[in-house]
């Protein structure tokens, strides 16, 4: 029992030092809320998953994947917006998802409750969430000229459409590791508050990622601990102190920029 709580512990920090540094990447392209909707993308998977009695950490990874890959196609072959798409398949996803997850667990798909998280899944998103932060870490610098200055970018030989693909897989993956702590809906506790309030208070590029990822880690550690103090979801409590950690940074003096 005690090594399951310290490897869900750190594969806590894990996935929250991921979705620091996926979320501040988000900040930067202004599509703070395409990770919101892309969330709900992985709830028809997880219902897979229940329903025939295999991890729906896989099934949801599945679904995003697919998702990612049809909203990247599809903004290919026409002129629509990748967050216009992604309302189509979030729409689609939540009510397939709601409709094929039994009742009973249809609350924790849309919350998580990290206190149900198996050996089997901390490993995994353990593991996975180490790849999204050496990748995001390698290929940061070209992630990060695509979503600043697309023109710049282009002009460098930085391939757009691979690098918003890129971006898109980061997310999908993200969100499939982080719905077990904080669920579908509340994904932007860990991946949208995080790099906000960084953004609004850092002084420099380097500054904004490691802030997005230390206070993406304060507000899922926090979150944890009150929950074991209190008997409430692990979840309500990550998103409470990462919401009051952005209310708390408006009071703070912005730097000069």
């Amino acid at each position: 029992m005690t090594e399951l709580l310290t490897l869900t512990t750190l594969s806590g920090i894990l996935v929250a030092a991921a979705s620091g540094i996926v979320g501040s990447l988000l900040t930067l392209r202004k599509m703070t809320l395409l990770s919101d909707a892309l969330s709900h993308v992985a709830l028809p998977g997880i219902a897979i998953g229940i329903v025939f009695k295999f991890n729906p950490l896989f099934g949801g990874v599945a679904l995003l994947f697919v998702g990612v890959l049809l909203i990247w196609y599809i903004e290919m072959k026409t002129r629509l917006a990748v967050e216009s798409i992604t309302g189509v398949l979030f729409v689609t996803a939540l009510s397939l998802g709601a409709l094929l997850i039994p009742e009973q667990d249809l609350l924790e798909a849309f919350f998580g409750n990290a206190q149900n998280i198996t050996l089997e899944q901390a490993l995994a998103q353990a593991v996975i969430s180490i790849g999204i932060i050496a990748t995001a870490l390698y290929l940061l610098k070209p992630l990060a000229l695509s979503s600043i200055a697309p023109d710049l970018a282009t002009s460098s030989r930085i391939s757009q459409p691979k690098m918003e693909l890129l971006l898109l897989i980061l997310i999908a993956l993200t969100i499939a590791v982080g719905i077990s702590f904080v669920g579908v809906l509340l994904m932007s506790a860990l991946l949208i508050i995080p790099s906000v309030t960084a953004k609004n208070i850092a002084g420099s590029f380097k500054g904004f990622i490691t802030l997005s990822i230390g206070l993406a880690v304060i507000a899922l550690l926090s979150g944890l601990v009150i929950s074991r103090i209190y008997p409430i979801n692990p979840s309500f409590a990550t998103a409470l102190v990462s919401s009051a950690i952005f209310f708390i940074s408006l009071l703070i003096k912005r730097p000069t920029r």
